[in-house]
């Protein structure tokens, strides 16, 4: 039992000490017109202090600031990287300028 203890022990560790990332995205465009993206990241120690709520409304508008008015085809995509003693929160979000719309 003690040695089974004892090889198993280092590849638990190993597998808990290692970092998993699940993007989340789809999209539906038609006919797209200059791409456009934004991305905000930030580290949680402990979990505590996630990415706020409000940032992907500020993404979104950095979108609408690059493009000068409306965007389309707008995808938000959150990818997060655990650790032992955190995680790692990206949040990328894309889209196409609308090119001469009425809106």
């Amino acid at each position: 039992m003690k040695t089974i203890l004892r090889i198993l022990m280092p590849v638990v560790l190993l597998v808990s000490a290692g970092c998993m990332t699940f993007p989340v995205a789809s999209t539906v465009v038609d006919n797209p017109g200059r791409p456009v993206s934004a991305e905000a990241s930030a580290f949680s120690f402990l979990w505590l202090t996630p990415l706020p709520v409000e940032t992907a409304s500020q993404l979104l508008q950095q979108l609408v600031d690059e493009c000068g008015g409306a965007v389309t085809g707008v995808t938000t995509a959150v990818k997060t990287g655990y650790a032992i003693i955190g995680q790692t929160e990206t949040m990328v979000v894309a889209g196409f300028c609308v090119e001469g719309g009425d809106f």
